[in-house]
Formats: C-alpha cells, sequence, structure tokens
C-alpha cells in the first residue's frame, strides 16, 4: 500500500461503507465499496458483534476489489450522542499585536474550556474574533488591543461510544487513524463557499438518521440530529402495502412522491401504486420536514441559501419540491463533489456524501499542515487525541 493511499469508514444503518483514494501511476482515484449494514440502529452500534462480522465483510470485499491492504483508516460518527454548541474565551493582549501564538492559546484554552466528564472534542472551528469592543472579524493578526475575544463552534461526542467503535475497527485489523463528526464531513462536499456565506441548512437524510448542520456568514454555527430517516420510509411502505422490505425499497425509489410531483391530468394516467406510495411517504417526510422546521426555527429569515438535502434518503423522487412547498422555503438536491487533482472535481452518489465527505476532510487537513504545520489555524480539523492512539 503506498503512503499517500487514504481509506475512511462509514458506518451507517443501512450500509457500511469504504471510500478509498488511491494513488495509481502517480494519479489519484477515488473507490467506494460497500456492503448491508448489520447491528446498527439510528445511525450507532446496537449489536457489536454483528457490526464486528459485517465490517470484516467490507475490508475483505474491499481488499479484494481495490487490490490493496488496509491497516489505517478514518471512521465517520453519526447518532444522538453528537452535540454541539458555541463556545467564547478571552484572554489578554496585554496591548501587544495579535500574533499566531495567542490564537493558539485561545485555541487551546477553548479546548480545555470545552471538556466534560465521559465526552470526546471532535471538532472546535474558530468563528470570530474580537479585539476589545470592535466589530467581530475573521482575522485579528497584526491588530493591538487589551484583549482578544473568539468564538468558537465545537462538535463533541460520547467517548465510551467512541471507544467502542475503535475496538470494533482494531479487531479487524484497522488502527483508527482520526475521527470525524458525520455532518461535517457530508457538508465539505455538499455545500459551496456562496451558499455558506448566505446562510444554508444541510440535512443530509441517512438510513437510521438525519443529521444536519447550519452556516452562517460562511461558518458553521449548529449541528442537529433527527431520528427520521430512510429506512423508516422503506417499513412505512412495507407495513402500509403489505411487501417485503426489499420490495419496498424498490418502490420508495421507483415512485417516491412522484404522484404529487405531477399535474392533475397525469396523475389520472399513472399506475395506482403511485398514489398509494405518496399517501404513505408523504406522511413520513411530512414529520421529517416538521422535525426540521422545528430544528431551523431560531434560523428563520437567515437562510437565504435555503435548506440543501444529501444522502441517500435524498434521491426519493420530489421530496425537494414537496418540502419546499409544505414548509416555504428553498429546498435543493445536492450531490457530493470532490476535488482530487487540479481544478476537475469528481461528482458522486448522494449515498456516498459521508464517505466523500470523511476523505476531503483529511486531504484539507494533510494540506494545511504542509502549508501551515504548527499554526493555530489547523487545529479546527486536526483532532488527533493521545486517547485514540492508545487504544488503537
Amino acid at each position: 500500500m503506498q503512503s499517500k493511499n487514504l481509506f475512511a469508514l462509514d458506518l451507517g444503518t443501512t450500509k457500511f461503507c469504504i471510500a478509498a483514494l488511491l494513488w495509481r501511476d502517480g494519479n489519484p482515484r477515488l473507490e467506494i465499496v460497500d456492503v448491508p449494514a448489520e447491528g446498527m440502529h439510528r445511525g450507532m452500534v446496537a449489536d457489536f458483534s454483528k457490526a464486528e462480522r459485517c465490517l470484516k465483510e467490507l475490508i475483505e470485499k474491499a481488499e479484494k476489489q481495490m487490490d490493496v491492504l488496509m491497516d489505517r483508516i478514518i471512521v465517520g460518527v453519526a447518532g444522538s450522542h453528537l452535540r454541539s454548541h458555541m463556545a467564547e474565551h478571552v484572554i489578554p493582549l496585554n496591548r501587544q499585536s495579535c500574533h499566531p501564538t495567542h490564537l493558539k492559546r485561545l485555541a487551546e484554552e477553548v479546548e480545555a474550556q470545552a471538556e466534560a466528564p465521559f465526552r470526546e472534542l471532535l471538532h472546535c472551528v474558530p468563528i470570530s474574533y474580537k479585539i476589545d469592543q470592535r466589530e467581530e472579524i475573521d482575522n485579528p493578526l497584526g491588530f493591538s488591543g487589551a484583549h482578544l475575544h473568539g468564538r468558537y463552534f465545537i462538535i463533541d461526542s460520547d467517548k465510551d461510544y467512541l471507544k467502542d467503535v475503535i475496538r470494533i475497527c482494531n479487531n479487524n485489523g484497522l488502527e483508527v487513524h482520526r475521527l470525524y463528526s458525520e455532518p461535517f464531513a457530508s457538508a465539505s462536499v455538499s455545500v459551496d463557499d456562496e451558499a455558506k456565506r448566505l446562510g444554508l441548512a444541510i440535512a443530509d437524510i441517512g438510513g437510521g438518521t438525519t443529521d444536519g448542520i447550519v452556516f452562517q456568514n460562511g461558518k458553521p454555527v449548529d449541528a442537529f440530529t433527527i431520528n427520521i430517516a430512510g429506512s423508516m420510509m422503506t417499513k412505512d411502505l412495507a407495513v402500509g402495502l403489505g411487501l417485503p422490505l426489499a420490495e419496498a425499497e424498490r418502490i420508495k425509489h421507483q415512485w417516491g412522491l412522484a404522484y404529487y410531483t405531477q399535474t392533475k391530468d397525469l396523475r389520472q394516467q399513472l399506475d395506482p401504486m403511485a398514489k398509494k406510495v405518496f399517501v404513505i411517504l408523504g406522511s413520513r417526510i411530512h414529520e421529517l420536514g416538521s422535525h426540521l422546521a422545528n430544528q431551523l426555527k431560531d434560523y428563520k429569515g437567515q437562510l437565504g441559501a435555503g435548506l440543501l438535502l444529501t444522502g441517500g434518503g435524498s434521491q426519493v423522487s420530489g421530496i425537494a419540491p414537496f418540502l419546499a412547498d409544505r414548509f416555504k422555503v428553498r429546498v435543493g438536491v445536492q450531490p457530493p463533489q470532490i476535488a482530487l487533482a487540479g481544478d476537475s472535481e469528481l461528482t458522486l452518489n448522494t449515498r456516498f456524501a459521508t464517505a466523500a465527505g470523511l476523505i476531503n476532510l483529511e486531504l484539507g487537513r494533510m494540506r494545511q499542515h504542509r502549508n501551515q504545520t504548527g499554526s493555530w489555524s489547523r487545529r479546527y480539523i486536526d483532532q488527533f487525541v493521545n486517547w485514540i492512539r492508545e487504544l488503537s
């Protein structure tokens, strides 16, 4: 295995997925391999032994298909145990000009302040700074004053659960190199900078959960998890139509909300199944929309770019116009895009937004590490905690 190869693991509710950035003949290539998930519930491991066996199957399939041996991996973390909040802190400048050492100290003290029993910090993102009572700015370097004030966006997780995830990987011969929150990963390949500046919420509709993150003025300010997603929609159809789960999944993708998106005349020409699917599926997606609206109520009028859907659940036909009409917001669906070399971007299926995002975050961390070794500005993405090393 070449040292440049990167491997990322998405432990989803409906699929386990490995994304690999492979270097062949000096050129990067992204490959993705997945298997049906076992032992998962709502984005979290629910049966240790089943998840361990499933990961073993995935690793064997990926190594054979890609002709590589994997020993280190980046892992995405999802589920309701994730929490986010804003943190603020002030340090003295003593009338000196702001230097990178001040920013490093500020970030370290914020991280120390954010520590909590049984919680582990995943991301600490600088949002803005203030020198004394002046306006907030993005970069305070070079400015003089008495005090430096910083605001940070924090995402942390259940530490014991992370240990369990790491152990599952270790038992399959994988050293966990780094952990990232999955909403942060999906957003990194699904949202452009202009939309972030305008204000936008992204909802990654997976199999077990819908994970979201909110951006304002180009920065993340909130993250959330809703326990409604694609597998629940499939189960609704299976029960409502008396079908096996596999057939209900096929019907979901065949019809989706197609009945809703057609004109009155065209509806009469559709298969009667289309209306039955719409009645059942529409109710669950409306419920999802209600939860999204509740999560985003504090940002009313501040999300100029609206709501962006990604993940496997975003592929349900008609879901974007349905939610837009019901809740009077701008809703779009965005496939993930990742730049591997030069200016060209690779567009992927929305099902793989998280896996591609994990690779993208690690590429970004590596670039910043090369360009700014030792600098404060890479801390928001460089979360390499010692206890992960020890357990791996």
